[in-house]
This record gives structure tokens, C-alpha cells and sequence, in this order.
């Protein structure tokens, strides 16, 4: 009879945690930020797949960074409200880990990136070089293709929501090798809303052997 009875309270909480999950409606709407801030982060680019390094060290024909925008202001906070200040539909979502949905207030609408040093006898310093970068969304391929293009990365945040964060980050991959032995680039974002983010990249050393 004992083992009966917890063979009944076992198949009760397996049902019961069946059910739970069935009950979540999450809201859908979205939390509104701004992108008010830019980071740029070296990409070893020499393997198979480019990860993000410290290393300031790169192989001429694999010059590559990752660029990252999001809201200083601390907008993710809104993913962790306080017991005493969260309503029902709030404390239902937690407990049924839904995810909190964000929506920039802007798009990106250009990337323009300047050589700080000539990265050929014909590219001189100075020389806007985004022609010579393609990009790749970090989170994803939605395009269903390795690289894309510069446009295609502005146009891929044209009303797209972030959950359970709002950060739009990207890869930039030269595409032509660098006969110099270093480089460094200055990346300026425009938003829709003309607003430019403008940031530049460490020294990077060339590491020709």
C-alpha cells in the first residue's frame, strides 16, 4: 500500500508539471531602448570559425572584429523587477520563464569604416574602406549565406526584436590582405534617427610569418 501511495504522488507531480506549463501566457509586447553606445572586440578569424580574442595579433588576410550597440542606460534591468513592485501577469511570466521581448527605437542605416593606416600602396590612411568589408550577424545567418553585405546587416534591425536582450552585434571581415604591419579602423554607425555612434578599434599588429 505504501509503495501505491507513492506511486500515485509520484504520477500527481508529473501531471501537475505537465500542466503548469500549459497555463503560461506570456505578454508579447515589447520593452522600447535606445542604442546609445558602441563596443568593438578583436575576432580571431585565422580557424574555422571567428571567436572573439583579446589578442591584438592578426594574420594579414584575416583582419576581423565584432561590433556591438546597445543601451547604456540600463534597459535590461527590466528583466529583473522586484518582488514588491511586479503584478500578476509579471510574476506568471517569471515563474513560467518567458521571454521579456525588446525593441530598439532605431535601425541601423549606414556603416562606414575609415583605415587609421594604409593598408596597401594604393589604400592610403585615412581612405574609407567599408567597400572592403563584408559582415556577418553574430547571433545568426538569417540571410542563409556566410558573409553579407553591410547593407544587408542595417537592414536585418529594420523592426526586429531582441529578447531577453537588446544588443545588435556583428562581425566586420576584410576582405583584401594587409601589406602593412599594422592596421586599426574608426567604425561610425549611422541610426535612423541620424544619430552616429563612432568608435575604433585597438592597434592591430600584422602578423606577417
Amino acid at each position: 500500500m505504501r509503495i501505491f501511495k507513492k506511486a500515485i504522488l509520484i504520477l500527481a507531480i508529473f501531471f501537475i508539471l505537465r500542466i503548469i506549463p500549459g497555463c503560461c501566457d506570456c505578454d508579447e509586447s515589447t520593452i522600447p531602448f535606445n542604442f546609445n553606445s558602441i563596443d568593438i572586440i578583436n575576432l580571431d578569424n585565422s580557424g574555422e570559425w571567428a571567436v572573439t580574442t583579446n589578442s591584438d595579433t592578426m594574420k594579414p588576410g584575416a583582419v576581423a572584429f565584432e561590433v556591438a550597440l546597445f543601451d547604456s542606460l540600463g534597459y535590461f534591468y527590466a528583466a529583473g523587477p522586484s518582488l514588491n513592485s511586479i503584478g500578476f501577469g509579471q510574476a506568471k511570466a517569471m515563474r513560467c520563464d518567458c521571454s521579456m521581448p525588446f525593441s530598439a527605437n532605431q535601425s541601423l542605416k549606414s556603416i562606414r569604416i575609415t583605415s587609421l593606416y594604409a593598408l596597401t600602396p594604393e589604400i592610403d590612411a585615412g581612405s574609407e574602406v567599408s567597400g572592403y568589408f563584408v559582415g556577418r550577424p553574430t547571433n545568426n545567418s538569417s540571410t542563409g549565406a556566410l558573409y553579407t553585405s553591410l547593407e544587408s546587416i542595417c537592414g536585418q534591425t529594420i523592426g526586429k526584436t531582441y529578447y531577453d536582450s537588446g544588443v545588435e552585434s556583428f562581425g566586420l571581415f576584410l576582405t583584401v590582405p594587409v601589406e602593412n604591419d599594422r592596421a586599426r579602423f574608426a567604425v561610425s554607425i549611422k541610426l535612423s534617427d541620424n544619430t552616429i555612434l563612432t568608435d575604433t578599434t585597438r592597434l592591430i599588429f600584422i602578423q606577417n610569418k
